[in-house]
């Protein structure tokens, strides 16, 4: 009787088996790997988008905030600070200019603009003057309830004198409601027909530039005074990032009931605004801004980007250079709601 050997039947996997599972292994890594890298990029792409449109949105509702209280105030004495001399610079003139906007030199070239106006709560007209006052003396007006302490005060001759001070102290009114007015001291004196305008608590921003910062590309908000009303500009407040350019038109009065979008430039530059009679300054009756904001993801599958703002006036382009970013564009027009309601011929 013979015993036989019984043998193991061969068991694993055969060459052709691991390299059929391999290539069924890559097939899948590479269809999820286009699947996450077309969904990488719409995310992308989204969040790019948004981002712009959040940092346009933004920045129109801060521009249209501010150029909403252009000239407030400042419009009910606009005869009186129509006597202050022109300087030239925003920092330190007191005439009555509700916007004034600086060219950028090209289409580039972001524009910027300085906003005027009053935050005064308790008297807005300017106020007569009781009595002379010497240079740094304290002043005397009828106004019992007008000033308080802190309030940044103009002081306007009527004749060409005009200087800022903040009031430090109020004295009590006496019977005929004139009040003594101890404050920080003005270079001039003045006669008793001069008047005092209020501009409002001295941390509130009665002359404010807004520009855009073309080397970080930073919406940003720059006061012009210092809490005395003298030139003293603080350091720029940022507003909104990702913002690559911000050009400004003034509205102009056509005399029949509409403007005329002007660009600051040639009768309308910021030396001939600064310059302007008070009939010229009253034809400002609006102002039209358009801003070019970008996306924070840089895309590699976006493609140039051509537009243009101020119905086709200005040109926008950005080539694109082995991709791109996201691009957006924000127009508004904002009326001088005041120089409107207040107007001198």
């Amino acid at each position: 009787m013979t015993t036989g050997q019984v043998r193991n039947a061969p068991r694993g996997f055969s060459l052709i088996e691991l390299m059929v599972g391999v290539v069924i292994g890559l097939i899948a890594v590479l269809v999820i790997y286009q699947v996450y890298s077309a969904a990488e990029g719409i995310r992308r792409n989204t969040t790019s988008v948004g981002d712009a449109q959040q940092n346009g949105l933004l920045s129109s509702f801060m521009l249209q905030v501010e150029l909403a209280n252009a000239s407030n105030g400042v419009a009910y004495a606009i005869k009186e600070l129509g006597t202050c001399p022109s300087t030239g610079s925003m920092s330190t003139t007191f005439r009555p200019i509700p916007v004034l906007i600086n060219y950028g030199g090209d289409d580039v070239t972001p524009d910027s603009f300085v906003v005027n106006y009053s935050a005064a709560q308790r008297v807005v007209a300017p106020v007569p003057f009781a009595a002379n006052a010497a240079a740094g003396a304290p002043y005397s007006v009828q106004s019992p309830n007008g000033f308080k302490p802190g309030d940044l005060v103009v002081a306007i001759s009527m004749a060409g004198n005009c200087a800022a001070s903040r009031v430090t102290a109020v004295s009590a009114p006496d019977v005929n409601g004139v009040v003594t007015l101890t404050h920080t001291g003005a270079p001039v004196s003045f006669t008793s027909d001069a008047v005092l305008l209020n501009l409002g608590p001295k941390d509130s921003g009665q002359r404010v530039a807004y520009d855009v910062d073309v080397v970080n590309n930073v919406l940003r908000s720059t006061a012009l005074w210092d809490d005395k009303g003298a030139p003293g500009a603080a350091a720029p407040n940022p507003i909104a990032p990702n913002v690559m350019n911000m050009k400004v038109l003034y509205g102009i009065d056509n005399g029949a009931g509409g403007v005329n979008w002007t660009a600051p430039t040639g009768a309308w530059s910021a030396a001939n605004v600064h310059a302007a009679s008070i009939s010229t300054l009253n034809k400002i009756r609006a102002v039209r801004i358009g801003v070019v904001v970008r996306g924070e993801q840089w895309d590699k599958e976006a493609p140039d980007f051509n537009s243009a703002m101020f119905d086709g006036a200005i040109p926008v382009s950005f080539p694109r250079a082995g991709g791109n970013y996201r691009y957006r564009i924000y127009e508004t027009m904002i009326p001088l709601r005041n120089p409107i309601w207040n107007p001198i011929s």
